[in-house]
């Protein structure tokens, strides 16, 4: 009787046994299989500006350690043409790991235009096969080259806004960028902060833009382009907002018109965006006692 039970005791252990090991092995880590290395660009896209000189983009190995292997690529040509726009310095298209490291670059040569204005121009690289490694799905890498030529590039970038509000002095940042078409058209990304919130337009508005015969630029702001909704009270409007004999008026059917400076952009009157329910307050309005308010755009 005794033995009966020793038996079953063991044979209880034993299955115990087995079962522990089964449950070790459910949370055991699974490896990196070797044959899943890969070739891979680390990033997928890369944006310089014409003037950078060189590029470098890494290419990158997946191993469980560093593996020899021969990565080929291909450069096709977009906008930017090769030879014109850019110059591989690896004529052979192909990056040699030696087992010691993980990482190889291609190395580009990027040819300025200067004072030839041609736009962003673009071109890709695709990595086509590597010796003994998968491809893998990260394998092409698009590449933009900012021109630095556009007729705007002087007056585009960062501004510190300053200017009088119904509630007091408002200073606020805002950016000037390039239209992605014509290069007579730029977008202000924070025109005109709203006095409760102090927070610049939620859209960006459009403005065209004229040179004169000093060379400076003129700017003229539509109005009535829509900047979003305010509290679910309708539409915020651009308007322009003056002063006339004491009081003020708001126009939307005529342009912001903004003129450069020494040091950025004033406007011509003051500007406010607006709606039914924004209309004594909320916007840029400037002193009701100072019609010569105006709105000072200084780059930063």
């Amino acid at each position: 009787m005794e033995d009966s039970k020793m038996k079953r005791y063991f044979t209880i252990l034993a299955c115990a046994a087995v079962a522990f090991a089964g449950c070790q092995n459910l949370n055991t880590v699974p490896e990196f299989e070797e044959s899943e290395s890969f070739a891979s660009f680390p990033t997928a896209t890369f944006g310089v500006n014409e003037n950078v000189g060189q590029l470098v983009i890494p290419v990158s190995i997946a191993s469980i350690k560093p593996v020899k292997t021969v990565v080929s690529y291909e450069i096709i040509d977009g906008t930017a043409k090769s030879g014109v726009n850019f110059r591989d310095t690896n004529p052979d298209a192909v990056l040699s790991f030696d087992g010691e490291t993980r990482e190889q670059n291609i190395v580009l040569d990027i040819l300025e235009l200067p004072g030839e204005y041609t736009g962003d121009l673009g071109f890709s690289i695709k990595l086509t096969s590597a010796t003994g490694l998968k491809i893998s799905a990260e394998n092409n890498c698009g590449i933009t080259i900012f021109d630095l030529d556009h007729p705007l590039a002087a007056i585009l970038g960062t501004y510190t806004g300053t200017a009088v509000d119904v509630g007091g002095d408002v200073v606020w940042e805002l950016t000037l960028a390039k239209d992605a078409k014509d290069v007579n058209v730029l977008w202000c990304d924070g025109i005109c902060p709203l006095h409760a919130s102090n927070k610049s337009s939620l859209s960006p508005v459009y403005a065209n833009v004229t040179k004169g015969e000093d060379g400076s630029f003129t700017l003229s702001f539509p109005c009535g382009q829509e900047v979003g909704e305010y509290n679910d009270n309708g539409m915020l409007e651009l308007a322009e907002c003056y002063i006339v004999d004491g009081g003020y008026m708001v126009n939307f059917s005529s342009s912001l018109i903004f003129t450069q400076t020494a040091t950025g952009f004033e406007s011509e009157y003051g500007m406010g965006l607006v709606n039914d329910y924004l209309y004594y307050n909320g916007f840029l309005l400037g002193k009701r006692t100072d019609p010569s308010y105006k709105v000072v755009w200084t780059k930063k």
